[in-house]
């Protein structure tokens, strides 16, 4: 018994300083490297999110353009129903890889990027300066600047003006140009190679939710605008299959 005792004290001692260890650690939220210490055993990544509009994340958050630090592109937008946030993350090739939509999970209260291209949602939270962490997919600051064209709310859309050709091919299917008054057309090859011809024009409006971004409103269709974002001086991603545009010299 009273080497039951002894070793029941010992454990006590123990348990008592791993606890004080415990107190004594920082209780900042964010550990060196920008992650969270996440206490509470949140997945970081989980199977399955069932898409719910009543949970969608705030575009005023997520909106906008946000550079990688390998090089990657992050694009995030209201779809084109308005019923989620999506995003597409391009490599620095401009390949798509990864894409889906934004949600808040009440259950374990963080926003998960769901990943429609292997149907895993992946935590995601911000540090003190407001870096991006997206659990597996990347750490991503958002791009903005006093250079034309990286501000929302620029007046002038000089930085616009010029003829932007999808996937940077000269005999692209789909052409933009822009003028700088705002005046906006798209144009399209009949058949993918014919001559181009103008499917839709109309006016830019800023977004004022998000870096980057601006509103094409139709002047030939009715209730018709398309989402675009503008990321450094010669690339746009349009619409909300986020395709790639850019501007040929």
């Amino acid at each position: 018994m009273k080497h039951l005792k002894t070793y029941l004290s010992l454990a006590l001692t123990l348990a008592l300083c791993m606890s004080l260890a415990a107190c004594g650690e920082s209780n900042e939220d964010y550990g060196d490297d920008g992650s969270d210490y996440n206490f509470y055993g949140v997945p970081d990544s989980f199977e399955g999110l069932v898409k719910d509009s009543e949970q969608m994340s705030n575009l005023y958050v997520f909106g906008g353009a946000w550079r990688g630090e390998g090089g990657e592109t992050l694009i995030s937008a209201t779809s084109d129903a308005g019923d989620e946030v999506r995003f597409a993350l391009y490599d620095a090739d401009e390949e798509v890889t990864a894409s889906g939509f934004i949600q808040f999970v009440p259950e374990y209260d963080y926003d998960y990027f769901y990943n429609e291209h292997d149907g895993v949602a992946y935590r995601s939270w911000f540090d003190e300066v407001g870096t991006l962490y997206v659990d597996s997919l990347g750490t991503f600051t958002k791009i903005l600047g006093d250079a034309p064209g990286e501000n929302v709310g620029d007046g002038d859309y000089g930085h616009l003006a010029g003829t932007w050709y999808q996937d940077a091919e000269p005999g692209a299917a789909s052409i933009l140009t822009f003028d700088a008054s705002g005046s906006w057309e798209l144009l399209e090859r009949p058949g993918g190679d014919g001559d181009p011809t103008t499917v839709d024009c109309g006016t830019i409006e800023v977004n004022q939710d998000g870096a980057g971004q601006y509103f094409a409103a139709s002047a030939m269709y009715e209730d018709v605008v398309y989402d675009f974002t503008l990321v450094g001086d010669d690339v746009i991603y349009w619409g909300g299959e986020y395709d790639y545009y850019q501007k040929m010299a």
